[in-house]
């Protein structure tokens, strides 16, 4: 059963506006999370000031006193306010800049309304949406990087994840030397960006393995790896548990869950 974040949107918009409204400072009893597509937007978060730009996002929990400066010049944003299910807890800095991936920026062009409305499933669906975001920035938050740099080699990984991906590739496409991206990522990120590639690949293959019942071979060629032996040994440096043991023993977690209904 998947544990959904989002108990309930109270409010969402995607917008294209050539200025807009102040909100006055106060705290409100739900989340806010807002996206900036283009444009700038000025907020203040418990007396903090943060100025949004393309790509980036404000996020504040009902304890926060938030606050918007009126703007009067043209931008697009997209605007969430939900509640969360108990026993979730959301911890995200208020100011994430640069953080729209390319996963987010299809998830929001999928739903074309720019308000909620009472028909089609309109809050159902966004409340999907949104719980996909809220996954996809709690990844970004746990892989993040500080150089620029690196982030374009991050979302460049995240958008091949499924394909042959090398520092000749990555170098290629960032046009920069592959000693450079070597030892910028390794100074960012305390990681090879060999290394990174493979755990984001052994991730995604622990999910897929825990989540459907693809054949183990499919698995491994779907995430990159044409030679099992060393996907399955991969596998096992990151998870502690080869990929043979993990299917066995989702398997009989399944069972033994129908066997106590």
């Amino acid at each position: 059963m998947i544990d959904y974040i989002v108990k309930d949107v109270r409010h969402y918009c995607n917008v294209k506006i050539s200025k807009y409204s102040p909100i006055p400072p106060r705290t409100y009893p739900f989340y806010d999370l807002t996206f900036v597509i283009s444009g700038n937007m000025t907020y203040l978060c418990n007396g903090e000031k943060y100025v949004l730009g393309k790509n980036d996002a404000i996020f504040f929990t009902p304890e926060d006193v938030r606050e918007r400066i009126r703007g009067n010049s043209p931008v697009h944003f997209v605007s969430f306010n939900f509640t969360i299910n108990d026993g979730h807890n959301i911890t995200f800095e208020p100011y994430m800049k640069n953080c729209i991936t390319h996963d987010i920026k299809k998830l929001v062009s999928v739903f074309s309304p720019s308000h909620l409305t009472q028909h089609y499933h309109s809050k159902e669906k966004i409340a999907n949406i949104l719980n996909y975001i809220l996954l996809e920035l709690s990844d970004a938050k746990t892989f993040g990087a500080k150089n620029g740099h690196v982030s374009r080699i991050i979302r460049y990984i995240d958008e091949h994840i499924t394909e042959d991906i090398s520092l000749k590739v990555i170098s290629e496409e960032m046009n920069l030397s592959k000693e450079y991206i070597s030892f910028i990522f390794k100074k960012d990120m305390d990681i090879t960006l060999t290394d990174y590639i493979n755990k984001r690949k052994i991730h995604l293959a622990k999910d897929l393995i825990s989540q459907n019942n693809m054949e183990l071979n499919d698995v491994a060629e779907y995430v990159g790896y044409k030679n099992y032996s060393y996907f399955s040994r991969l596998f096992k440096k990151y998870y502690d548990i080869t990929p043979v043991k993990l299917k066995a023993k989702k398997k009989q977690m399944s069972i033994d869950f129908y066997e106590k209904k």
